[in-house]
């Protein structure tokens, strides 16, 4: 016979299905396109579960989605920078030699092949650049904000009134490359740039 189930104590004890929470994102960049629950995105193929919290935070705009990034060696989401790159100020300044100043952390890291007679611009690794500084440095999670473009001129040796050529590199073109500029025949020439970021070397070698 049948065994009859007390409808009331049966909704007492009845405990709902944890919802999972994912959140996709795109496989190249990263960068989150949604959040939700599991069952809503069966059919995605990049996404990676979070914890509720978090996804409420973002669904509830707590957290700017679009500043969410995921980090596919941790397998977790986290938080970008978003970075406002503006001039520091308008006034040309003379890249320095390396070996004539003592800075360790260079935002921007410049060095020229003489045989090859090509000229490498690179992005510290602190903001998803390719050059290493010579101390320890964490990568930081950075959101560029636009296109911003960076202007050096090659002029004669500590002259900026003799221009010989112009390069105009694009942030976002640093971020997990360099930039090689070819074609330098000067053997003795400086770079001047108007700032947008703190500290600038070159190297001759």
């Amino acid at each position: 016979m049948e065994k009859m189930i007390d409808f009331d104590t049966w909704l007492a004890n009845y405990k709902l299905p944890q919802v999972e929470f994912v959140a996709v994102f795109d496989k190249d960049s990263g960068t989150v396109i949604s959040v939700g629950p599991s069952h809503a995105f069966v059919d995605q193929k990049h996404k990676i579960s979070i914890d509720k919290e978090l996804a409420e935070a973002i669904i509830n705009s707590e957290i700017k989605i679009e500043n969410c990034v995921v980090d596919i060696n941790s397998n977790s989401i986290e938080i970008a920078e978003i970075k406002n790159i503006n001039k520091i100020d308008d006034v040309l300044h003379r890249i320095p030699d390396k070996k004539y100043c003592n800075v360790t952390r260079p935002d921007i890291y410049l060095t020229y092949e003489t045989k090859k007679q090509s000229l490498k611009i690179a992005l510290s690794i602190e903001y998803g650049g390719t050059h290493r500084p010579s101390i320890s440095v964490k990568k930081r999670n950075v959101i560029w904000d636009g296109e911003t473009d960076m202007q050096f001129f090659i002029t004669e040796y500590n002259d900026p009134n003799l221009l010989l050529q112009s390069v105009s590199v694009k942030i976002n073109d640093l971020v997990g490359k360099s930039k090689i500029i070819k074609n330098i025949e000067c053997k003795k020439f400086s770079v001047f740039t108007r700032r947008l970021f703190k500290n600038y070397i070159i190297e001759y070698k």
